[in-house]
Protein backbone atom coordinates (compact mmCIF):
# COMPACT_ATOMS: atom_id res chain seq x y z
CA UNK A 1 0.00 0.00 0.00
CA UNK A 2 1.34 3.40 -1.05
CA UNK A 3 2.04 5.69 2.09
CA UNK A 4 0.76 9.29 1.35
CA UNK A 5 3.43 11.97 0.43
CA UNK A 6 4.71 14.14 3.44
CA UNK A 7 3.10 17.72 3.38
CA UNK A 8 4.75 20.11 1.40
CA UNK A 9 6.84 22.55 3.77
CA UNK A 10 7.23 25.57 1.28
CA UNK A 11 5.45 28.72 2.32
CA UNK A 12 5.57 32.54 1.77
CA UNK A 13 4.65 33.72 4.29
CA UNK A 14 7.95 35.47 5.05
CA UNK A 15 6.95 37.57 1.76
CA UNK A 16 3.60 38.55 2.62
CA UNK A 17 5.17 41.78 4.45
CA UNK A 18 7.29 42.67 1.40
CA UNK A 19 4.61 42.53 -1.23
CA UNK A 20 1.96 44.02 0.55
CA UNK A 21 4.13 46.96 1.16
CA UNK A 22 5.34 47.38 -2.52
CA UNK A 23 1.31 47.11 -3.02
CA UNK A 24 0.78 49.60 -0.37
CA UNK A 25 3.59 51.93 -2.80
CA UNK A 26 2.77 51.39 -5.58
CA UNK A 27 -1.34 52.66 -4.98
CA UNK A 28 0.10 55.37 -3.30
CA UNK A 29 2.23 56.13 -6.68
CA UNK A 30 -1.61 55.92 -8.96
CA UNK A 31 -3.03 58.56 -6.75
CA UNK A 32 -0.01 60.63 -6.86
CA UNK A 33 0.54 60.17 -10.41
CA UNK A 34 -3.67 61.04 -11.11
CA UNK A 35 -2.86 64.64 -9.00
CA UNK A 36 -0.40 65.31 -11.51
CA UNK A 37 -1.94 64.21 -14.40
CA UNK A 38 -4.75 67.18 -13.55
CA UNK A 39 -2.33 69.89 -13.18
CA UNK A 40 -1.04 68.82 -16.42
CA UNK A 41 -4.27 69.05 -18.02
CA UNK A 42 -4.36 72.43 -16.80
CA UNK A 43 -1.33 73.74 -18.43
CA UNK A 44 -1.71 71.80 -21.54
CA UNK A 45 -5.34 73.19 -21.93
CA UNK A 46 -3.52 76.56 -22.02
CA UNK A 47 -0.77 75.34 -24.67
CA UNK A 48 -3.39 74.14 -26.69
CA UNK A 49 -4.72 77.77 -27.39
CA UNK A 50 -1.45 78.55 -28.59
CA UNK A 51 -2.81 76.84 -32.02
CA UNK A 52 -5.74 79.52 -32.21
CA UNK A 53 -3.68 82.87 -31.24
CA UNK A 54 -1.63 84.91 -32.94
CA UNK A 55 1.87 86.57 -32.55
CA UNK A 56 0.81 89.31 -30.31
CA UNK A 57 -1.82 87.40 -28.02
CA UNK A 58 1.00 84.57 -27.49
CA UNK A 59 3.17 85.77 -24.72
CA UNK A 60 0.01 87.25 -22.66
CA UNK A 61 -1.56 83.61 -23.10
CA UNK A 62 2.18 82.15 -21.90
CA UNK A 63 1.97 84.41 -19.14
CA UNK A 64 -1.33 82.32 -17.60
CA UNK A 65 0.56 79.34 -17.46
CA UNK A 66 2.50 80.57 -14.53
CA UNK A 67 0.54 80.43 -12.14
CA UNK A 68 -0.26 76.77 -12.65
CA UNK A 69 3.18 76.09 -12.63
CA UNK A 70 3.45 75.85 -8.41
CA UNK A 71 0.78 73.26 -8.39
CA UNK A 72 2.54 71.07 -10.94
CA UNK A 73 5.82 71.37 -9.07
CA UNK A 74 3.88 70.53 -5.82
CA UNK A 75 2.30 67.29 -7.35
CA UNK A 76 5.67 66.26 -8.74
CA UNK A 77 7.29 66.62 -5.41
CA UNK A 78 4.38 64.37 -3.73
CA UNK A 79 5.51 61.91 -6.04
CA UNK A 80 8.94 62.14 -5.55
CA UNK A 81 8.56 61.70 -1.93
CA UNK A 82 6.84 58.01 -2.26
CA UNK A 83 9.97 56.30 -4.33
CA UNK A 84 12.20 54.18 -1.89
CA UNK A 85 15.50 55.41 -2.36
CA UNK A 86 17.36 53.48 -5.51
CA UNK A 87 13.92 52.16 -6.34
CA UNK A 88 13.31 55.17 -9.15
CA UNK A 89 13.71 52.55 -12.05
CA UNK A 90 11.94 49.72 -10.15
CA UNK A 91 8.64 51.97 -10.28
CA UNK A 92 9.32 54.34 -13.13
CA UNK A 93 7.03 52.41 -15.72
CA UNK A 94 3.74 54.08 -13.55
CA UNK A 95 4.92 57.94 -14.20
CA UNK A 96 7.62 57.89 -17.32
CA UNK A 97 4.03 59.19 -19.32
CA UNK A 98 3.43 61.48 -16.53
CA UNK A 99 7.21 62.56 -16.13
CA UNK A 100 7.84 63.50 -19.97
CA UNK A 101 4.32 65.38 -20.36
CA UNK A 102 6.01 67.46 -17.15
CA UNK A 103 9.12 67.74 -19.10
CA UNK A 104 6.97 68.94 -22.54
CA UNK A 105 4.93 71.56 -20.96
CA UNK A 106 8.08 73.27 -19.88
CA UNK A 107 9.93 72.61 -23.12
CA UNK A 108 6.89 73.91 -25.33
CA UNK A 109 6.46 76.92 -23.04
CA UNK A 110 10.33 77.56 -22.93
CA UNK A 111 10.37 77.25 -27.10
CA UNK A 112 7.43 79.67 -27.60
CA UNK A 113 9.13 82.22 -25.84
CA UNK A 114 12.83 82.22 -26.76
CA UNK A 115 12.36 79.93 -29.89
CA UNK A 116 14.92 77.95 -28.06
CA UNK A 117 14.90 74.62 -26.11
CA UNK A 118 16.03 74.70 -22.84
CA UNK A 119 19.14 71.99 -21.12
CA UNK A 120 17.75 69.13 -18.87
CA UNK A 121 18.76 70.72 -15.85
CA UNK A 122 16.76 73.97 -16.71
CA UNK A 123 13.72 71.39 -17.37
CA UNK A 124 14.20 70.03 -14.14
CA UNK A 125 14.62 73.06 -12.33
CA UNK A 126 11.61 74.82 -13.85
CA UNK A 127 9.49 71.66 -12.50
CA UNK A 128 11.20 71.95 -8.87
CA UNK A 129 13.07 68.80 -9.26
CA UNK A 130 15.65 68.78 -6.80
CA UNK A 131 19.51 67.80 -6.93
CA UNK A 132 18.97 66.29 -3.39
CA UNK A 133 16.15 63.68 -4.45
CA UNK A 134 18.82 62.16 -6.96
CA UNK A 135 18.88 58.95 -5.13
CA UNK A 136 15.46 58.53 -5.33
CA UNK A 137 13.96 60.87 -8.01
CA UNK A 138 15.00 62.53 -11.14
CA UNK A 139 14.60 63.54 -14.85
CA UNK A 140 15.97 60.85 -17.07
CA UNK A 141 17.83 61.70 -19.86
CA UNK A 142 15.37 59.73 -22.25
CA UNK A 143 12.20 61.58 -20.93
CA UNK A 144 13.98 64.40 -21.99
CA UNK A 145 14.82 63.97 -25.12
CA UNK A 146 11.28 62.31 -25.46
CA UNK A 147 9.68 66.28 -24.60
CA UNK A 148 11.96 67.66 -27.59
CA UNK A 149 10.66 65.30 -29.90
CA UNK A 150 7.11 65.79 -28.67
CA UNK A 151 8.44 69.57 -29.49
CA UNK A 152 8.59 68.66 -32.93
CA UNK A 153 5.46 66.98 -33.42
CA UNK A 154 3.81 70.18 -32.02
CA UNK A 155 5.27 72.66 -33.96
CA UNK A 156 5.01 71.08 -37.36
CA UNK A 157 1.05 71.42 -36.45
CA UNK A 158 1.60 74.90 -35.22
CA UNK A 159 3.47 75.83 -38.19
CA UNK A 160 0.07 75.22 -40.49
CA UNK A 161 -2.13 77.09 -37.65
CA UNK A 162 0.23 79.82 -38.13
CA UNK A 163 0.06 80.25 -41.76
CA UNK A 164 -4.05 80.30 -40.96
CA UNK A 165 -3.47 83.30 -39.10
CA UNK A 166 -1.23 85.34 -41.39
CA UNK A 167 2.47 84.75 -39.28
CA UNK A 168 4.18 83.31 -42.41
CA UNK A 169 7.30 83.65 -41.06
CA UNK A 170 6.91 81.51 -38.09
CA UNK A 171 6.89 78.35 -40.07
CA UNK A 172 10.37 79.18 -41.52
CA UNK A 173 11.86 79.47 -38.49
CA UNK A 174 10.22 76.59 -36.97
CA UNK A 175 11.52 74.13 -40.21
CA UNK A 176 15.29 75.56 -39.27
CA UNK A 177 14.53 74.85 -35.97
CA UNK A 178 13.43 71.38 -36.50
CA UNK A 179 16.20 70.82 -38.95
CA UNK A 180 18.99 71.52 -36.27
CA UNK A 181 16.77 69.34 -33.92
CA UNK A 182 16.97 66.61 -35.92
CA UNK A 183 20.68 67.03 -36.77
CA UNK A 184 21.58 66.77 -33.38
CA UNK A 185 19.47 63.64 -32.47
CA UNK A 186 21.32 62.45 -35.17
CA UNK A 187 24.51 62.41 -33.38
CA UNK A 188 23.39 60.67 -30.43
CA UNK A 189 23.91 56.83 -30.24
CA UNK A 190 20.35 55.86 -28.85
CA UNK A 191 20.34 52.75 -27.49
CA UNK A 192 16.17 52.94 -26.04
CA UNK A 193 14.34 51.08 -28.82
CA UNK A 194 10.94 53.91 -27.71
CA UNK A 195 13.05 57.01 -28.07
CA UNK A 196 14.55 55.41 -31.38
CA UNK A 197 11.52 54.75 -32.91
CA UNK A 198 10.00 58.12 -32.07
CA UNK A 199 13.42 59.59 -33.70
CA UNK A 200 12.38 57.59 -36.88
CA UNK A 201 9.57 59.52 -36.80
CA UNK A 202 10.89 63.08 -36.47
CA UNK A 203 11.57 62.92 -40.69
CA UNK A 204 8.14 63.52 -41.04
CA UNK A 205 7.72 66.13 -39.17
CA UNK A 206 10.83 68.00 -40.66
CA UNK A 207 9.35 66.75 -44.06
CA UNK A 208 5.52 68.82 -43.48
CA UNK A 209 7.52 71.95 -41.93
CA UNK A 210 9.60 71.90 -45.34
CA UNK A 211 6.10 71.62 -47.00
CA UNK A 212 4.28 74.62 -45.65
CA UNK A 213 7.32 76.54 -46.40
CA UNK A 214 7.88 75.15 -49.89
CA UNK A 215 4.07 76.11 -50.01
CA UNK A 216 4.52 79.54 -48.92
CA UNK A 217 7.47 79.96 -51.59
CA UNK A 218 4.71 79.24 -54.22
CA UNK A 219 2.23 81.44 -53.24
CA UNK A 220 4.96 84.50 -52.61
CA UNK A 221 4.43 84.68 -48.45
CA UNK A 222 7.74 83.40 -48.22
CA UNK A 223 9.41 86.65 -47.45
Amino acid sequence: MATAPAPSSVSFEYLFDTLQADADVREKIREAVKALERDERGCLAVLNRVHVVGPAETLPLLNTITPLFPALRTSLASLASLIPPTQFYRYNDMFSRSLQSAAFIVVVDHFLRTEDVPTKDEVAVALGISDAWRDHFFLPIEDYLNSLISLLNELSRLAVNRVTLGDFQAPVRYARFAKELSSAFGLLNLKNDNLRKRFDGIKYDVKKLEEVVYDLSLRGLHL
